[in-house]
């Protein structure tokens, strides 16, 4: 310890044995990617960039998807996109200063051009309409795919119940039934119709959260609003 650079320190050299350093664990603030808050105004983080693949599914607008995609930037992944409203995803990328060498396009089906890495995970989104199934080309460890759909149909139930994590906006009469009857959740039917604009059903492993996606005053001017409709 230079004396010099810090004349007051009391810190010192302190040593220790292995076996006491193997028993400390560190802690840096929560986990994973930040969904929003929930009742008890307490952080609701999702796990998405692990070592097997994710799969997500989201019935909303793109506004969310946006939102979710710019959080997961946040976090260093690289982001792919696959849509059939390029415009869109492309103005959003200019708002945010987003280049190319962070986030790019990919035509639907093709996987990322290099695989995804613990220090450099990857978030594709597909964002082309209804979908019949998922996409196994693109599953990888350290990548989530996030599957957005505008409206939620029979079609799809085959995405959703195969979907690791499911977030679902404000539905309709007819897509609360279908995603209640599908993912067990038939108690719950009617709370689906109800959300806040800015609140998520957050479903994992069979268990739904309320989440207020709670935007910071930055996403709501690079975002807009992200009431789905």
């Amino acid at each position: 310890m230079n004396s010099a650079a810090f004349p007051a320190s009391r810190i010192g050299v302190h040593t220790t044995d292995g076996a006491t350093v193997a028993g400390l664990r560190l802690v840096a603030g929560g986990g994973g990617l930040v969904v929003g808050r929930n009742r008890q105004q307490e952080p609701v983080g999702l796990r998405v960039f692990r070592a097997e693949p994710t799969r997500l599914m989201l019935t909303g607008g793109v506004r969310a998807a946006e939102l979710l995609a710019f959080r997961a930037l946040a976090l260093g992944a690289r982001l792919f996109i696959q849509t059939a409203r390029e415009q869109e995803w492309d103005a959003f990328l200019r708002r945010c200063v987003i280049g190319r060498e962070i986030a790019s396009f990919l035509p639907p089906g093709v996987p990322p051009p290099l695989p995804a890495t613990p220090t450099e995970p990857q978030l594709v989104v597909i964002d082309t309409g209804p979908v019949t199934g998922p996409d196994t080309n693109l599953s990888a460890p350290w990548r989530a795919t996030l599957v957005v759909r505008d409206d939620l149909a029979g079609w799809d139930v085959e995405v959703l119940v195969r979907s690791d994590i499911v977030v679902l906006q404000r539905l309709t009469e007819p897509e609360a039934t279908t995603a209640a009857n599908a993912l067990g959740l038939v108690s719950v039917r009617s709370w689906f119709t109800q959300l806040h604009p800015e609140m998520v059903g957050l479903i994992t492993k069979g268990k739904v959260q309320w989440v207020l996606l709670s935007m910071t005053g930055t996403e709501r001017q690079l975002i807009g609003p992200v009431a789905r409709g």
